[in-house]
């Protein structure tokens, strides 16, 4: 019975208009859950990646300018005779989401990703920083509040590589 009590309130809240970010709304504010395959040199290291973000979007022409941030660890491959080390990015990136009709988006994202790396050394957790400019070029869909988005995330750096990205949003 629980289940159909949230599956009822779920889709109450996906056919609202008054949480949607749309065109007429000047602010909002949306959390996205994220996850993700590493490409490149990273996919050396890492299986997987998934993570939260938040969104800040101002109203701005006909789509909006967009402030990300949020946290997305890396799950470590498992190699043979070496020891994982398990990563955490935080990006913080600044764009533009063109709105395409009433429910299609394009977007370009650009800024600087802090990337962390622990592991373990002589019975401590140990890290190391190395920080880079980013790029993320993304396409999505919206329905009211909702969002699904996929995105590139290209990192400008020694090794390089990238996350390539699903992005399941809720904006307020």
């Amino acid at each position: 019975m629980k289940s159909v009590i949230m599956l009822a309130a779920l889709f109450t809240l996906c056919l609202s208009q008054t949480m949607a970010q749309k065109e007429t709304k000047n602010f909002s504010v949306g959390f996205g859950l994220e996850a993700g395959a590493p490409t490149g040199a990273m996919s050396e290291l890492y299986d997987f990646a998934t993570g939260l973000t938040i969104r800040f979007s101002f109203h701005a022409g006909p789509g909006f300018i967009t402030l990300t941030t949020g946290a997305i660890g890396y799950a470590p491959k498992t190699l043979v005779g070496v020891k994982g080390k398990a990563g955490l990015e935080i990006p913080v990136r600044a764009g533009y989401k063109y709105i395409i009709g009433h429910h299609f988006f394009v977007m370009g994202e650009a800024g600087y990703s802090e990337f962390k790396t622990y592991f373990g050394e002589n019975g401590e957790i140990a890290s190391v920083s190395n920080g880079s400019f980013v790029a993320a070029p993304s396409l999505g869909v919206q329905f009211n509040a909702f969002e699904i988005g996929v995105r590139y995330n290209i990192v400008f750096s020694n090794g390089g590589g990238g996350l390539f990205a699903a992005r399941l949003g809720f904006n307020f």
